[in-house]
């Protein structure tokens, strides 16, 4: 019994020790050596819960998101049920497993802690962003739950801005436009303490907005006056001699420099802008590394990586005595909208990385290009408009297939069917798209529509109960091909019979790919900006016949180009004699240039 007790203590002992060394090491980001100490401690201690705690601690900072979650789990299970830590290891495993892309599982478990701690902020708030995308509604009740415990206006504008991803009918959207522009009302009248860290407080933005189709201006506009009202962001910057440095000092910044589509169509102004006139800084938010990102980073003059807070963030911008800062894109990270709101250079502008006015008081200009938009369109936006002249993609790299083209069994798409395929983020898909999809596959009985499923189950079935009621019996003829690697997703267009650009919001990168292997774009034209990316390629490449000028126009062309296949070789064959014209040219790098020079000789 004395020798019992006595090993005991001494294992007791050796695991105090280690899991002290393990902890220092964590602490010191030896995160190899603190996995060898914790793991270690576990085979002596395999019920102690604060070594497994710790273990998936460690794994977090690895980045070893299915590890973490296991030790969690390993935690919960050693804990006594009246242990006043679980909740917090409740959330933890949750979250690790939101980072696993388990989203199930991590639902679950919010709902576990509720059970049990139905007052848990955290669990309601993580539970309603979850719920966002599922059911809207469940989502702004749980923020109503919320907000009775931790009043204020961060809690209340992340509640407006809660938008669903996909649309029922357009009566629905003009519902909840009604109901945001009511909100933000309420958000302006209400006396509110200023929130210190947007960034994490509301942590969002008004991005599904953009899909409704319908003009956004006077909205984005609106949330700006809020964000204003709430945030203290300087506005004001002491004016100093463009270029008095020598060069002038030009910054690009985004969260999204590697492999996205951001990074593809931003890369040509970082990389052509005339070097005797600018120096080129690039700041990449929570860089990733990457070919994309080793790209960018080998084009900019100066490069920074910076971490995912806004303060450090803006210190570093600041730092470099910038004379413009372009944002590649605002609307879609809530970090970089956020820091938008600081003047940080005299001179702030935005592009069409997420095409969609600010609503910004402190970025001054959009950058977008002649040849897409319309007479007028500047109504559309709260920037000053430029339109740039000539070729509107800058220096964007042809995609290739890398390899021989796979079959359509391959594939597992039919070989006997006549493929129309619209391979975009369901998102982009309006409800004024179906009536379009519905008479193609009506009037062609052998029409497969081709789409892409979505990273959460939930949104594809949203849009499978929308296409229920919009399209019948017709549903059965809708295909729904996984994600994949992006040369898969090139063999997949490359099977296609037909790309549909959808209504209102249409592709740019995807219509670039389609392109530039031979295979036909439908695009219908929209008012603004975000649905005319297809129409400036096809002008580029002076062809007109895949252009539409009305819905019903629309489907004629896709019918023509689906059913006759002679046809489709001609237009195809017309593609690949002049698609080249689309890749690889610096005209909009040169022709930003010389706008921001005359930009800078006229500053005040």
């Amino acid at each position: 019994m004395l020798l019992s007790l006595l090993r005991r203590f001494f294992v007791q002992r050796k695991s105090a020790r280690l899991l002290a060394e393990a902890q220092r090491l964590l602490r010191e980001g030896a995160l190899e050596e603190a996995e060898r100490a914790g793991a270690e401690c576990a085979k002596l201690s395999p019920d102690l819960a604060d070594v497994h705690y710790l273990r998936a601690s460690i794994a977090l900072a690895q980045q070893r998101n299915e590890s973490a979650a296991l030790h969690f789990t390993r935690t919960l299970e050693v804990l006594p049920p009246s242990d006043p830590t679980r909740p917090r290891t409740m959330l933890r495993l949750a979250a690790a497993l939101q980072d696993c892309n388990k989203q199930p599982e991590a639902e679950q478990w919010y709902r576990r802690i509720l059970d049990v701690d139905p007052g848990n902020r955290d669990a309601l708030l993580c539970l309603a962003v979850m719920r966002e995308d599922s059911d809207v509604e469940e989502a702004r009740s749980m923020m109503d739950r919320y907000t009775a415990l931790q009043d204020g206006a961060a809690p209340r504008l992340r509640r407006a801005l809660m938008l669903p991803a996909i649309l029922q009918s357009s009566e629905e959207i003009d519902r909840i436009r009604q109901r945001l522009d009511r909100e933000l009302d309420e958000l302006l009248d209400r006396e509110s303490p200023k929130i210190p860290n947007p960034e994490f407080e509301v942590g969002a933005t008004a991005f599904n907005l953009a899909y409704h189709g319908r003009d956004d201006s006077a909205l984005m506009r609106k949330l700006g006056r809020v964000v204003r009202s709430l945030y203290a962001a300087r506005t004001a910057l002491d004016r100093r001699p463009l270029g008095s440095g020598g060069r002038i000092r030009i910054g690009f910044v985004s969260a999204y420099f590697y492999t996205h589509s951001i990074a593809r169509t931003t890369h040509g102004l970082i990389k052509d802008l005339p070097r005797d006139v600018f120096e080129v800084h690039v700041f990449a938010i929570a860089p990733r590394t990457d070919d994309w990102s080793e790209t960018i980073r080998r084009s900019a003059d100066r490069y920074a990586g910076l971490p995912l807070d806004l303060g450090r963030a803006r210190e570093a911008i600041e730092s470099s005595a910038l004379d413009i800062l372009f944002y590649a894109d605002l609307g879609i990270d809530p970090l970089t909208y956020f820091l938008a709101f600081w003047r940080l250079a005299p001179i702030q502008l935005v592009t069409w990385g997420h095409p969609v006015t600010t609503g910004i008081d402190t970025i001054d200009y959009f950058v977008s290009a002649e040849a897409l938009e319309t007479q007028g369109s500047e109504t559309q936006y709260t920037e000053r408009l430029i339109r740039l002249p000539g070729y509107f993609q800058p220096r964007y790299a042809r995609p290739v297939l890398g390899a021989p083209r796979k079959s359509r069994e391959e594939l597992g798409l039919p070989a006997d069917k006549h493929l129309y395929c619209c391979l975009q983020n369901l998102f982009k898909l309006h409800p004024d798209f179906d009536a379009a999809v519905k008479a193609i596959l009506e009037r062609d009985s052998q029409a497969e529509l081709v789409l892409l499923e979505f990273l959460r189950p939930s949104t594809t079935e949203q849009l499978r109960r929308r296409f229920d009621r919009t399209l019948g019996a017709l549903t059965s003829r809708i295909r729904f091909v996984p994600r994949s690697a992006h040369r898969d997703f090139l063999q997949h267009v490359a099977a296609a019979d037909v790309v549909l650009d959808p209504f209102h919001f249409g592709g740019n990168n995807s219509s670039c790919e389609a392109l530039s292997l031979g295979i036909p774009v439908v695009t219908l034209p929209a008012f603004q900006l975000r649905g005319r990316f297809s129409l400036g390629l096809y002008r580029e490449m002076d062809l007109d016949c895949c252009i539409a000028r009305s819905p019903d126009e629309y489907v004629e062309i896709a019918l023509r180009l689906g059913r006759d296949a002679k046809y489709r070789k001609s237009v195809s064959e017309q593609i690949s004699a002049r698609c080249a014209r689309l890749f690889d040219r610096p005209d909009a790098a040169l022709a930003l240039g010389e706008e921001l020079l005359r930009i800078a000789r006229t500053a005040p």
